[in-house]
């Protein structure tokens, strides 16, 4: 008898380790949230993101790009001087931008002005197809356009129609600006 419940113990303790192990990870168990510093000119914004990101000066232009990405998400955060150009204006010229990229099809979009995080600011919210590595695939892109102190920003996220995580980390990081 002992041997017995010994056995179904140990059993049981076996099939509970390796159900820990099962099923996909939650939101909050795949990423550590935080806020990444964002600086041009005299402009600097906290955005909430799942991993650093990498900044890097856009050749030919006075904009700074931030970026990364992994299997879910792309974030890409963008300032350039507002030289006269406002958030609308921004919103517009990457809707014409979109509409003239030749790989694109199925574009869908809708821009509206909002606040965030206590600014003025107008969002962008485009489905669509592209080419990604031979495929087709549906996209999601979220944008916010906002100034800051002569710098017009424009705040994006991307992620694959139909992955559930890269919803989830976007709904949940989307707006979060300081």
């Amino acid at each position: 008898m002992k041997r017995w419940k010994s056995t179904a113990a140990a059993v049981m303790a076996a099939g509970t380790v390796l159900l820990a192990g099962c099923g996909s990870l939650t939101m909050m168990e795949e990423y550590s949230f935080g806020y990444a510093q964002l600086k041009e000119g005299d402009s600097e914004i906290y955005l909430m993101t799942p991993f650093d990101l990498a900044h890097v000066k856009r050749q030919g232009s006075d904009a700074m790009m931030y970026v990364n990405n992994d299997k879910h998400l792309n974030v890409i955060a963008v300032s350039e001087p507002a030289g006269g150009m406002t958030a609308q204006h921004a919103a517009e010229q990457n809707v014409t931008m979109l509409e003239q990229t030749p790989d694109i099809s199925d574009l869908q979009t809708k821009i509206a002005p909002a606040t965030v995080s206590g600014r003025q600011a107008v969002i962008g919210e485009y489905t669509y197809k592209e080419p990604l590595n031979g495929e087709i695939s549906d996209l999601v892109v979220r944008s916010i356009f906002f100034e800051d102190k002569g710098q017009i920003w424009h705040v994006m996220y991307m992620y694959r129609q139909g992955d559930a995580m890269g919803q989830e980390v976007t709904d949940y990081i989307f707006g979060q600006i300081q």
